[in-house]
């Protein structure tokens, strides 16, 4: 079972190289496109990690999965935008799932009130997963956009997240004593 917990602006190498390892098809899912390797390393260099959560599946010292979770105050004062990435070895077994309710706490405890999430109309895996969380969906052309609707932050909202962000500290400390090899700076 992999450990879930937010990325340090230090770890963006991880990101990167979980990014890198897609599968073309899931790669053309996560990017609404064929994109290469020098897409992907300018696209993990530039994060502002300042208005950029990164919350990660971690497995034997490697990122399998991740969501991205962007704000922009000035442009979006109360939405974001979200994507999600699994490697095809671990997709089927909720990694995503996990991921996106994870970061829909923490897009909800910073006051956003409505989440984004662009993918292509043939990616009926994160079309379910978005219907699942409540999304309302609109169809332009061969795009999708999920909205989810956010309420405002409440103390167990804020409680969870911290829970969630214990444990993740604690797992990836016990994973690193039994033999896991723990995320380092890249």
């Amino acid at each position: 079972m992999p450990v879930f917990r937010k990325l340090f602006p230090a770890e963006r190498g991880h990101y990167r190289d979980h990014l890198l390892r897609l599968a073309a098809a899931d790669r053309y899912a996560r990017f609404a496109g064929m994109v290469g390797d020098a897409v992907i390393d300018r696209h993990v260099a530039r994060m502002d990690w300042t208005r950029t959560t990164v919350i990660a599946a971690i497995e034997r010292g490697a990122v399998v999965g991740a969501v991205e979770l962007c704000t922009d105050r000035a442009v979006w004062p109360d939405n974001a935008e979200i994507a999600v990435s699994v490697e095809a070895v671990h997709q089927s077994g909720g990694i995503g799932s996990v991921l996106m309710r994870r970061a829909l706490t923490v897009a909800r405890n910073r006051s956003v009130g409505r989440v984004h999430l662009l993918c292509l109309a043939e990616n009926r895996r994160m079309r379910a997963m978005m219907r699942r969380l409540g999304a309302r969906q609109e169809a332009d052309g061969g795009e999708v956009t999920a909205i989810v609707e956010l309420p405002r932050p409440n103390q167990f909202s804020l409680a969870l997240e911290a829970l969630e962000d214990g444990a993740g500290a604690v797992n990836s400390l016990l994973d690193h004593m039994h033999g896991g090899r723990a995320l380092r700076a890249a």
